[in-house]
């Protein structure tokens, strides 16, 4: 572990390696963020970030960080809980919540409480009324290196109900170009959720053929020359279960699969991405379409869509969601 640099508030900023023979990651206790992956023999990192922090406190695509409390949006900056109605942070568009508000779990400098050279783990305590939700939230992420595979562990628990619905928000670029036009994708689901302009559901999940969405097979990201537009929820199940296959993502001869527990994974092809003068690893600024997030998470809007996963966490229960990253590179088979 590593000083890195200071907040705006003065305070410190660590930085943490953890590795294996085949994969090292660098995280950041600013978002508990994954700032950079490296595969052994690949030149480039496999995911868009910055080589200094100061790009970070402003981070508008949320680059590696965990997002929360509440992942993707809520409508109107609204919803009832145990029959009172709270209104939050509106941070889209001044209508909406989006990923928990202006200084959600993203923007906010963890604790880095325990590390070794393959796990690292990050403590953060969102105060009650934080964003203008409620109860005090604790909630801890641990990243685990294993060979080619990274495990995302995400608890929370809380005083009081209150939503709950964490992910993590890299993106990824496996060949280091510019953008992902030559990405492939499978994704493992049938149903997808239809959404405005702003990406509030319309309805409850249609079947992804209706959206031209439907990647049970392997398809490239690239339409007429233009990489391919997604900013849509796969609705995987209903509930949280065990670890299952969600979506495969490849390009050249690197690939990678993304495991979950997750109801939902939601896939942005990284349209409004744009991070100005300032530099990412591949010593040029990100521009539209410069990587893909895959973000398992509970559904967008559940606190008011009827029939949609449970967002609510209670006193007596725990949160815990599980993810599973693993790398592979044809050209380095062992």
């Amino acid at each position: 572990m590593k000083l890195y640099g200071h907040m705006p508030n003065g305070e410190d900023v660590f930085q943490v390696t953890i590795e294996s023979n085949d994969l090292q990651l660098k995280v950041l206790s600013l978002g508990a963020i994954i700032q950079d992956i490296r595969m052994t023999n690949v030149t480039h990192s496999l995911v868009l970030g910055y080589p200094r922090l100061e790009p970070y406190f402003i981070n508008s695509g949320k680059l590696g960080a965990i997002v929360g409390r509440y992942a993707n949006r809520i409508s109107n900056g609204k919803a009832t809980i145990d029959g009172k109605i709270y209104s939050f942070d509106k941070n889209q568009n001044k209508t909406h919540t989006l990923h928990g508000g202006t200084d959600g779990s993203a923007a906010r400098n963890w604790k880095i409480i325990e590390y070794d050279k393959a796990k690292v783990k990050l403590l953060d305590e969102l105060p009650d009324g934080h964003m203008g939700f409620p109860g005090i939230l604790k909630v801890e992420t641990t990243y685990k290196v294993n060979k080619t595979t990274i495990d995302i562990f995400i608890e929370a628990s809380t005083d009081k109900t209150t939503l709950c619905n964490f992910t993590n928000h890299s993106y990824f670029n496996l060949d280091g170009t510019k953008d992902i036009a030559n990405h492939s994708l499978i994704v493992n689901c049938d149903n997808v959720l239809p959404v405005d302009k702003n990406g509030i559901p319309l309805s409850e999940p249609v079947s992804t053929n209706e959206l031209a969405l439907d990647f049970k097979n392997s398809r490239k990201l690239n339409d007429n020359g233009e990489p391919t537009e997604i900013d849509h929820n796969f609705c995987i199940s209903n509930t949280r279960q065990s670890l299952r296959a969600n979506a495969i993502v490849s390009a050249r001869n690197i690939s990678l699969e993304l495991l979950s527990t997750e109801p939902g994974l939601q896939i942005y092809t990284g349209k409004g991405l744009d991070s100005g003068n300032d530099k990412g690893w591949g010593n040029f600024p990100y521009k539209k379409f410069a990587g893909i997030a895959l973000e398992p998470q509970i559904w967008p809007d559940s606190p008011n869509q009827i029939g949609f996963p449970n967002p609510y966490l209670s006193p007596r229960e725990k949160y815990k969601h599980h993810t599973r990253i693993k790398f592979s590179d044809s050209n380095n088979k062992k």
